[in-house]
Order: structure tokens, then C-alpha cells, then sequence
């Protein structure tokens, strides 16, 4: 489609299957690829655009020298604007070849539940929920929410929750809107992987632990107590 409309940049998206695809139409192609791209391109020439870089930490501004360019969107980068215009709906055959290189070696499907890949909001605990029997709360509150559920690197190694669920530097990155950490004091590398969610949320009894530093609007208080308060808020006004 893209040599067919002589297109010179191709713009994909940063779902699951934007990021698989986004390497494979590169190398289609013939085009160099920028992933993680935060804003629209500073200069054309040459081509660069700003992307995010050391896991969120900083950014880099990436020069694309090829004649025709991929770039990936970074999650939740641009917001949402409005800009009416008219549009076409054109019929696409995309021939596939069966055997493209790639093999699948194990497959794991969610099972009713938001990843944490496409949630707009994450709902995250820590060692401050003292053990696994207490997760109800925080599955709760994501419920109402339509939230994914996440927690920090200690709590995954003590196999309270799965690996699938560790955010931070050597987990999951996390750029939702909304981001809720519940017990959770902020290690550097915790902070490192989250800190690209636009709003963070923490609840914590410690009024000295270095998420408060990070939060956009933090609560000092017991999770045991503040959280089943906030669901009881949250249902009454969804009801109201």
C-alpha cells in the first residue's frame, strides 16, 4: 500500500501489533525505522524526531537518512485532537507470504483480563500488601476502574504475583494515563519504568518514600484502610 501511494513516511501505531509490524514493513521497504517517537518530526532535513530513550529516562532526537521513513508512536505521546476532515475507505488485499521467517514458540493469551500493554489505567501494589490473600482489593479497584493490574519486581519474586504483572526498569514499561501505586515505596528502577504515565497515584503509610517525590498527587495512609474507601467512592459515583 505504501509503494503503491509512493508514500515517503509511514506512521504506525504503538499497540501490540504496531510494534510487530512496524520492523517488518521497515525492512519492506527498504526504510529506516524510529520507534518510540514522542512528537512530530523537529526538522525534514534532515528527517529527525524526538524518541524516548534509557527506558524513559531521557529522550533522543533520531536522524532517518533513508529516502522513505517508518516511525512508531510512542503510547499515549500525542493525546487526543480533534481535526474534521474527509476521509476515504479504500479496499486492501495485503498478500502474505506463508513462510516469512518467523516461528511460533509459545503462545499465552489473557484471559478476560486489560494487559498491561493497552490499559489506559494501571492499578499496581507492592510489598506494602504484606502477601498475596490481600490482592482482592487491588483486583477490585482495577475492575472498577477498567484497569490492568500490575505490581513491583519484590512482590513478583516472591511469587505473590505472576512475572507477566512486574513493572519498572527490568519489567513492563507503563505509559497509561493513569497510573495507581498501592504499598509501593519507588525504587529508582520502579520508577524508571512507570515514570511515562501521564498522571501517577500513590498510596503509601510512609510520607518519606521516594514515590511521593515522583507522584502527581500522593495519599499517606493505610492501603488496608484508604483503598476499600476509594472503591466505595468510585462505585457510587459510577452509579450515581
Amino acid at each position: 500500500m505504501a509503494d503503491a501511494q509512493d508514500a515517503t513516511v509511514v506512521v504506525i501505531d504503538s499497540s501490540i501489533n504496531g510494534l510487530y509490524l512496524a520492523p517488518m514493513v521497515a525492512v519492506s521497504l527498504e526504510a529506516g525505522l524510529a520507534s518510540g517517537v514522542v512528537a512530530a518530526p523537529s526538522n525534514t532535513s534532515p528527517f529527525t524526531v524526538k524518541r524516548k530513550a534509557f527506558s524513559n529516562k531521557a529522550f533522543s532526537n533520531t536522524v532517518i537518512s533513508s529516502d522513505k521513513k517508518v516511525i512508531g508512536l510512542a503510547k499515549n505521546s500525542y493525546g487526543i485532537h480533534e481535526n474534521p476532515v474527509a476521509g476515504t475507505i479504500e479496499n486492501f488485499d495485503a498478500a502474505v507470504a506463508v513462510n516469512n521467517g518467523v516461528t511460533s514458540v509459545n503462545i499465552e493469551k489473557a484471559s478476560g483480563k486489560i494487559t498491561i500493554a493497552d490499559a489506559d489505567i494501571v492499578v499496581s501494589g507492592g510489598r506494602g500488601l504484606k502477601g498475596p490473600e490481600n490482592w482482592g482489593m487491588i483486583e477490585e479497584l482495577a475492575e472498577v476502574l477498567g484497569a490492568a493490574t500490575a505490581c513491583s519486581k519484590p512482590v513478583s519474586d516472591l511469587g505473590w504475583r505472576p512475572h507477566s504483572e512486574h513493572v519498572g526498569q527490568t519489567g513492563k514499561p507503563v505509559a497509561s494515563n493513569l497510573y495507581i501505586a498501592i504499598g509501593i515505596s519507588g525504587a529508582i528502577q520502579h520508577l524508571a519504568g512507570v515514570n511515562a504515565s501521564k498522571v501517577k497515584v500513590v498510596i503509601n503509610t510512609d510520607a518519606e518514600a521516594p514515590f511521593f517525590k515522583a507522584a502527581d498527587y500522593g495519599i499517606v495512609g493505610d492501603a488496608f484502610e484508604v483503598v476499600p474507601k476509594l472503591i466505595e467512592k468510585l462505585k457510587a459515583f459510577k452509579q450515581a
